[in-house]
């Protein structure tokens, strides 16, 4: 699954009014070379994979974070030069040296040791989706089908990727100098494969489906601004909540899983809460066209 295909992010939404400081001249990017070695951890829903780049107060923590087999890819990096002044708005994030660079939401956030951090909002591809991709996709939404399918990203283009450039809005733009990223994404993807027998998920029937989960109506109206907690509005917190929905054989949610969430805990009761209510699928089919018990996740971000 790509970047904007069934993880497609639910946004809720408030305020309109966004004042977005200058951020001045552009500066050359900064190469950081590793100070760690690639750690995968493996966790009940999720599957991260991390590495440290520089030293000091030049240090970057790359995080990548995946929540089933796909191409999608969840990145924070963690470390003084993301710092940023903006409240959003959008980075240059380029895998190179072969792949288009792309622009791509961001959010602010702060480490709990108070280092700033910059969390990519979405899912992100290695490669940029064409022009021409882009078109078939806006398309099948004004046709009001909802399970796009990107191309998939190859093992070769996975491990011809040495280096991620971000660059734009950010105190210090930087190249981490990764390597090949070939080996790192083939041990992330072995852990999203175990993650569909953690859940209970028929392996082998499910890797020849004939048509996976999908929604009967456009998920982006499951969770609107009347479910926004009370309490984290009148503060004015936000949140990035990635969850998960049991599907069974009728197409129905059966429960849902918190896979991730920036928390305060409300935010996770309040997708929860509106999304059982209000989803609707036409469940997975197996490569007979019988109806089966499957999954679909997505993601949710609050902010005013």
């Amino acid at each position: 699954m790509g970047s904007i295909r069934r993880d497609r992010s639910i946004f809720v939404l408030l305020a309109v009014l966004l004042v977005l400081p200058g951020t001045g001249a552009a500066k050359e990017p900064v190469r950081l070379q590793p100070s760690s070695k690639w750690h995968v951890h493996y966790a009940a829903d999720s599957c991260r994979m991390g590495r440290s780049f520089g030293e000091g107060d030049q240090k970057i923590v790359l995080m990548i974070d995946r929540y089933q087999p796909g191409d999608a890819l969840r990145i924070s990096f963690i470390g003084k030069p993301a710092f940023t002044g903006q409240s959003e708005g959008h980075v240059r994030l380029r895998f190179g040296p072969d792949e288009a660079e792309q622009e791509v939401q961001f959010y602010p956030a702060t480490a709990d040791d108070k280092t700033p951090s910059l969390i990519i909002r979405g899912g992100v591809r290695i490669a940029a989706p064409s022009p021409e991709q882009v078109a078939k996709y806006k398309a099948s939404l004004k046709a009001k089908e909802f399970n796009f399918e990107w191309p998939d990203i190859t093992p070769e283009q996975e491990a011809a990727v040495t280096y991620i450039e971000v660059t734009r809005a950010i105190r210090q733009p930087f190249i981490l100098e990764t390597g090949s990223l070939g080996a790192p994404l083939a041990a992330l993807e072995k852990c999203t494969d175990e993650l569909l027998d953690h859940w209970g998920i028929d392996v082998a029937r499910h890797a020849t489906l004939s048509r996976k989960v999908r929604p009967r109506t456009n998920p982006g109206y499951w969770v609107t601004s009347r479910d926004y907690p009370t309490q984290m509005w009148m503060t004015g917190k936000r949140a990035i909540v990635q969850f998960r929905l049991d599907v069974d054989a009728a197409g129905k949610a059966t429960a849902c899983h918190i896979q991730q969430s920036t928390r305060p805990k409300a935010f996770d009761d309040a997708v929860c809460g509106a999304i059982m209510r209000n989803a609707r699928f036409e469940p997975a089919l197996d490569a007979t066209g019988n109806p089966i018990a499957s999954y679909w996740l997505n993601s949710v971000n609050f902010h005013l």
